[in-house]
């Protein structure tokens, strides 16, 4: 696939998850969080954090593996994988027991539908990883909004409908599993229906596990790395709910933010992998893939630090004074986990594994630590912090090593020019504040500006596509 097909598809991909994933994020789990209030959420968010970081036994890099090789033309025993990946999703279910037990948790029937959701998630991931590996990218796009669209539709009439009554945690938890598994019913009905080789030769279970490893521990790395603050939150402030409720508030704004850079990732795993010896295609699409990525990154940072109070009234119902500094904390890590998307995507296609688990251990130290400092002592605020800085070390590092091990130049011009960019919109919202400009207006003009620039620049960009197809 030319480099200029992948960003067409890509735009696909991202202007469906762009419609449907705010709508779920902003109208749907931000509406229920409003009503069941800061500490009953808060409770859940610390769940569904534990269960993410435990998430890497139900996959250990299978997937990432799998849509590698595929994308490689490698040979893989599709069928071989599935077992195993059946088997990794019960070692899963017994770890999230465990610990639970080790943790004392005791609303276990909160606990049993998150990882149930999580099981099915993580099969509904493999999936997608065969349907992307082979390039089907624009199938992917749709499959990627499936579950969250089928959720919006089931939860809409018990938030918006008088006649159906509110929403409770246990039956939001509900109707997202049932959506969840339509997806996966959905998703391998394609794959089977597709023709792909599922019955190479088998390989020896030694083999394989050698395989997965790296891609298992960078996982887990992650994983620790994004998600463990919120169940440390919980545990550690003695009062812990309402801070991981607070610190979701804030989380959630950065979370719709990553999901560009989530998105992107998946894309330029595999494409990467497939271009590894086309070393320009791999370069442009890297650095083209990064001045898109944190334009947007760095303008949303921008927007909510100055608008942040704004947005927290705009947003929830709780009127917490500390709310609005967690928020600017929490998006103005984006940068950082953009980033480390794009990067740390290429690391792991051209199996430049080592160095790159080695940098997760050092982040997730520093992150670790942190927490534990500042957590009991500045709650949500301190967590943000910590997240923070950990999340900027470990973007940094991966922009070297991809520039040591890979020979990808960092462009100091285009950094220079994102900084630029972002002193230009900072001042732009930040005297729309200091004039009392209504939000939306210097929204729309700072929105404006942006489509000006892209016209404006238009020749240079078609200048790249010329250059790497």
């Amino acid at each position: 696939m030319k480099p200029h097909s992948f960003f067409k598809n890509l735009s696909v991909l991202l202007a469906l998850n762009m419609l449907v994933k705010p709508v779920w994020i902003f109208l749907i789990d931000r509406v229920v969080q409003n009503q069941l209030g800061y500490q009953v959420y808060g409770r859940y968010f610390a769940l569904l954090n534990l269960s993410y970081v435990l998430l890497f036994i139900a996959d250990a890099g299978l997937s990432n593996m799998l849509n590698q090789k595929l994308a490689r033309n490698q040979a893989v025993n599709i069928r071989q994988l599935f077992f195993g990946k059946v088997f990794l999703l019960l070692l899963y279910l017994l770890a999230c027991m465990a610990t639970g037990l080790l943790t004392q948790i005791d609303q276990w029937q909160i606990f049993g539908y998150i990882i149930s959701i999580q099981t099915l998630n993580s099969l509904f991931t493999f999936l997608r990883s065969i349907i992307t590996a082979q390039q089907f990218f624009k199938t992917d796009a749709w499959f990627s909004v499936m579950d969250k669209t089928l959720v919006i539709i089931f939860c809409a009439p018990f938030l918006y409908g008088a006649s159906f009554g509110s929403i409770s945690l246990l039956l939001f938890l509900q109707l997202q599993l049932v959506a969840t598994g339509i997806s996966v019913v959905t998703a391998l009905s394609f794959v089977l229906s597709t023709k792909i080789n599922i019955n190479s030769l088998p390989q020896k279970t030694t083999a394989v596990l050698a395989q997965i490893l790296p891609f298992t521990v960078i996982i887990l790395l992650m994983s620790a790395h994004y998600r463990l603050d919120g169940f440390l939150l919980e545990r550690l402030h003695i009062n812990g709910a309402y801070e991981a409720g607070l610190y979701a508030a804030g989380y959630r704004l950065l979370d719709a933010g990553n999901m560009v850079g989530y998105l992107a990732a998946g894309f330029l795993v595999p494409f990467i992998a497939r271009n590894f010896d086309n070393k320009n295609v791999v370069a442009q699409t890297i650095l083209f893939t990064r001045h898109c990525l944190l334009f947007f990154g760095v303008t949303l940072a921008c927007f909510v630090w100055v608008n942040a109070k704004w947005l927290q009234q705009l947003l929830y119902v709780e009127n917490n004074s500390g709310a609005a500094s967690v928020l600017r904390l929490c998006v103005a890590a984006l940068p950082a986990y953009l980033l480390t998307h794009i990067y740390g995507s290429a690391l792991t296609a051209t199996s430049k594994f080592s160095s790159f688990i080695y940098l997760l251990v050092f982040s997730v130290a520093i992150n670790v630590l942190v927490n534990l400092w500042l957590i009991p002592i500045y709650g949500a605020s301190g967590a943000a912090t910590a997240a923070l800085v950990s999340q900027y070390i470990c973007a940094i590092g991966c922009m070297v090593l991809v520039h040591q091990k890979l020979g990808i130049k960092i462009n100091a011009l285009s950094i220079f020019l994102t900084i630029l960019a972002a002193a230009l919109f900072y001042a732009i919202f930040y005297f729309g504040d200091a004039l009392s400009i209504n939000v939306w207006l210097t929204l729309l003009f700072a929105v404006i500006l942006v489509l000006a620039s892209s016209f404006i620049f238009r020749s240079p960009i078609k200048k790249f596509f010329t250059l790497i197809e």
